[in-house]
C-alpha cells in the first residue's frame, strides 16, 4: 500500500513539531525568562538611580561636601595646617629631630640594631617558622582543592553532566539527521526530479528556439544586409566628399 504525498507531509510536519516542542521551545522559553529578567533588572536599577541615589549624590555633594571640601582646602589647610602648623611648629621640630634625634638613631639601628639582632632573628624566624606554616598552608590548600573542589566537579561531570552532554549531542544528531532525511525526501528529491524531468528540458528546448529564431537570423542579417550596407554607404560617402 502506498502512502500518498499528503500522508508523508503531515508525519513530516508532526515530526519537526515533535523537534521542536522537545528541544527548542524549552531553550527559547529560558532565553526569553533570562532576558526579560535581566531587563526587569536593568530597568529597577536605572529607576532607583535616577530617581533615589542620583539625586541624594546630587544633593550631598552641592550641600554638604562641596562647601565642607572648600572650608578645609580654604581655611584649615591654607591657613592653619600649611601656614601655622606646618611653618611655625613642624618645620623647626622635624628640623630638630632629623639633626640631634633621627640621624644618631638611624646609625645606630644600622650598625647594631639591624646586624646583631634583627637580621638574624629574621633569618631564624623566616627559616625555622615562616617557611613551614607556608609549607603546611599549601599543602593544606592543595588537598582542600583537591577533595573539596576538584574530585566532586570530576564525579559531577563523570556522573551528571557527561551523560546528560552525551544525550543531548545524541538526541541533537538524531534530530537532525531526521531533518535532513524527512526534508531531502520531502523537498530535495522532488525538486530534483521536477528540475531534471520538466524544467532542464524546458530551458533547453526555450535556448534552442532562441537561438534558431534570433541569435541565428540576427547574425545573418548582420552579415548579409548591415554590414554591405554600411560598406556601401562608406563607398558613397569617400566618393562624394572625399577622404
Amino acid at each position: 500500500m502506498t502512502t500518498s504525498p499528503t500522508d508523508s507531509t503531515s508525519v513530516g510536519q508532526w515530526i519537526a513539531r515533535l523537534i521542536a516542542i522537545v528541544l527548542l521551545i524549552p531553550l527559547r522559553l529560558v532565553w526569553e525568562g533570562v532576558k526579560l529578567l535581566g531587563r526587569i533588572t536593568a530597568a529597577a536599577l536605572t529607576y532607583i538611580w535616577n530617581h533615589l541615589l542620583d539625586p541624594i549624590c546630587h544633593l550631598a555633594w552641592h550641600w554638604l561636601l562641596r562647601p565642607a571640601w572648600a572650608f578645609v582646602k580654604d581655611f584649615l589647610w591654607g591657613w592653619l595646617l600649611h601656614y601655622v602648623l606646618w611653618g611655625l611648629v613642624l618645620t623647626p621640630l622635624a628640623t630638630f629631630a632629623l639633626d640631634y634625634f633621627l640621624r644618631p638613631l638611624r646609625r645606630a639601628v644600622e650598625v647594631f640594631l639591624w646586624r646583631r639582632i634583627l637580621r638574624p632573628a629574621l633569618t631564624w624566624l623566616t627559616k625555622n617558622i615562616l617557611l613551614p606554616i607556608a609549607a603546611i598552608t599549601l599543602r593544606v590548600l592543595y588537598l582542600g582543592c583537591k577533595y573539596l573542589i576538584a574530585w566532586p566537579a570530576y564525579q559531577l561531570w563523570r556522573w551528571i553532566l557527561h551523560p546528560l552532554w552525551r544525550l543531548l549531542r545524541t538526541a541533537l544528531i538524531c534530530g537532525w539527521l531526521g531533518a535532513t532525511a524527512i526534508v531531502g525526501v520531502l523537498v530535495v528529491t522532488p525538486c530534483r526530479a521536477i528540475y531534471r524531468i520538466i524544467l532542464r528540458p524546458i530551458l533547453i528546448s526555450l535556448a534552442t528556439a532562441w537561438r534558431i529564431t534570433v541569435v541565428r537570423p540576427t547574425r545573418w542579417t548582420y552579415l548579409n544586409v548591415v554590414q554591405p550596407m554600411n560598406k556601401w554607404a562608406t563607398q558613397i560617402m569617400t566618393t562624394v566628399f572625399g577622404n
